[in-house]
């Protein structure tokens, strides 16, 4: 089965994906512009990040590892490979949510 959602930047939610029955791979918001992805064991206990997996933009450009994680930001679209094999893409939604004060109505054409 295909796992599919979606993760905001602003709220403290984990979302997590079961890689094998000992590896999880885990996305959370650091704050409202960055995103870290790193692993875990079964429990949540913190892991290397394997030599194997790597993570590039959409434009096929490799993000260093740091600190055990990788650090993403929301303008980009990314794949995560492990094993080189992909298995997660992440897709910026590029959408701007708006607000107008009184008396302004909105339209689209």
């Amino acid at each position: 089965m295909t796992a599919k959602g979606c993760f905001s930047y602003k709220n403290a939610t984990v979302n997590g994906f079961n890689i094998t029955n000992q590896l999880q791979v885990r996305v959370e918001a650091i704050d409202n512009n960055v995103v870290k992805i790193y692993t875990t064991d079964e429990n949540g206990n913190p892991l290397p990040m394997p030599v194997n997996d790597s993570l590039r933009t959409g434009e096929d450009v490799n993000v260093p590892v740091y600190n055990n994680e990788f650090l993403i930001v929301w303008i980009e679209s990314y794949v995560l490979a492990v094993g080189g094999v992909d298995i997660l893409w992440l897709h910026n939604q590029k959408q701007q949510a708006f607000s107008a004060s009184n008396g302004i109505t909105a339209f689209s054409l």
